[in-house]
């Protein structure tokens, strides 16, 4: 049986798809009489060979359990791209990962993990947890998210930093654009962790204190992590660009965990800069900047 949160999560993912398609990408007339944007349900019921009374009450989380098949019909009907699907798949239970490990307990990093990020001089680095919890970092990444060390619990979260603290918002160029990815990252990881209490308090905590945090998460959109840049701006040391990529780990008790690596992006200066930056610090000419809550 799905629970109740669950059948919400499929309805309002498939109602947000449903109106983004428009009845020409099905082969459909459009018609006169179609007052709302996006497709009819009985429109998505119709090519995914349910009934519209069916299609209706899936939409409307009611106590249906829909099979891996039709929920493969009402993603090919809608036209949903593979990590979509995949998401509206793991939401009715069938691509939950099958591990059972219990994410909710604190999670060590390995010292070999340690080292290998500390051996980044003047590329920040973090270590992250399934919901964001920032597990471990390198010297350099205080260049970015300052004392992580002085910060407490669900603070020294790359989510709670990013939209409850301060600093990020002042150096990170983009903050919007970055903000919006970082929502539709979450949602993917989400679709498995909906009924888990741990993962919840999170994300009620975002969505209730942060007004674009709740706007984004409302919109259902789904990102998978991936290779980038960013831009920041920093008090002292100006723009610093890093090319950014993200890995998956497994630490020695397989619980996921993924590596964040930044590099200085090359004709940036951002290298030269990183140096001059970290050896202030260590010599005590500038402080760390203190993590914001």
């Amino acid at each position: 049986m799905l629970s109740d949160e669950r059948r919400r999560q499929i309805a309002d993912f498939l109602k947000t798809r449903r109106m983004r398609r428009q009845p020409e990408e099905l082969g459909l007339p459009r018609g006169r009489r179609r007052r709302t944007p996006g497709l009819r349900r009985e429109e998505v019921a119709t090519v995914a060979g349910v009934s519209a009374e069916w299609y209706t009450w899936l939409e409307q989380a009611r106590d249906v359990r829909p099979s891996v098949r039709v929920l493969t019909r009402i993603a090919e009907a809608l036209r949903l791209e593979p990590h979509e699907t995949r998401h509206l798949l793991t939401l009715g239970g069938y691509a939950v990962p099958s591990s059972g490990s219990d994410l909710s307990r604190p999670v060590s990093v390995s010292l070999r993990l340690q080292r290998l990020i500390d051996q980044m001089d003047f590329g920040p680095a973090w270590v992250f947890g399934e919901r964001w919890d920032i597990l471990a970092w390198n010297h350099a990444a205080s260049v970015i998210h300052g004392d992580l060390a002085g910060l407490q619990g669900i603070e020294r979260n790359a989510l709670y930093q990013l939209f409850l603290g301060d600093r990020m918002r002042s150096i990170l160029v983009d903050w919007d654009k970055h903000g919006r990815q970082c929502v539709a990252k979450l949602r993917a990881t989400y679709a498995s962790r909906v009924d888990d209490p741990w993962f919840n308090e999170l994300v009620t905590l975002l969505r209730t204190r942060s007004e674009q945090f709740e706007r984004w998460w409302n919109e259902n959109d789904i990102e998978v992590f991936q290779e980038g840049v960013k831009h920041y701006e920093h008090p002292d040391a100006g723009r610093l660009v890093f090319d950014y990529s993200v890995l998956e780990v497994l630490d020695e008790r397989m619980a996921p965990l993924r590596l964040i690596a930044y590099v200085p992006a090359p004709g940036t200066g951002t290298r030269e800069k990183m140096e001059q930056l970290l050896r202030e610090v260590g010599e005590g000419l500038l402080p760390v900047l203190e993590g914001e809550g």
